[in-house]
Order: structure tokens, then C-alpha cells, then sequence
């Protein structure tokens, strides 16, 4: 069970780092990145990816908690 939320996670990373890669090979996309950190706003790529790893660390929190009660 850890090893699938282990992999879970390292995909979810993976596919941010992909996302913003990709979008900063795109012209503008130093400037995008670059406000990005400064303000948050971000193109949907970017944003499904971190929902994605949001929700992979969410439950890996998740059943962390539950295996320690």
C-alpha cells in the first residue's frame, strides 16, 4: 500500500515539473513562471498539476493518520 502512494506522489511531482517545463519552453513562459511565484495564477496545465499533487499528498496524509490511530 505504501509503495502504489510512494508512486502516487512521485507522479504527481513528476507531472508538475513536466507542466511548468513545458509551459516555460513556450514563448512568455519565463515571464508566466516568473508570476507565477510572485502572484499564484498559473495556466490550467500547471494548475491540474498541482491539484493532482495536492490530492496525492491529501491522502497520504490521510492514510498516515489512520494507520497511527
Amino acid at each position: 500500500m505504501m509503495e502504489s502512494q510512494a508512486e502516487s506522489l512521485r507522479k504527481a511531482i513528476e507531472g508538475l515539473i513536466n507542466a511548468k517545463l513545458h509551459d516555460v519552453l513556450l514563448p512568455g513562459g519565463v515571464d508566466r513562471l516568473a508570476a507565477h511565484r510572485r502572484t499564484g495564477v498559473a495556466n490550467f496545465e500547471v494548475r491540474n498539476a498541482e491539484r493532482r499533487l495536492e490530492q496525492a499528498i491529501e491522502s497520504l496524509t490521510n492514510n498516515s493518520a489512520t494507520l497511527s490511530n
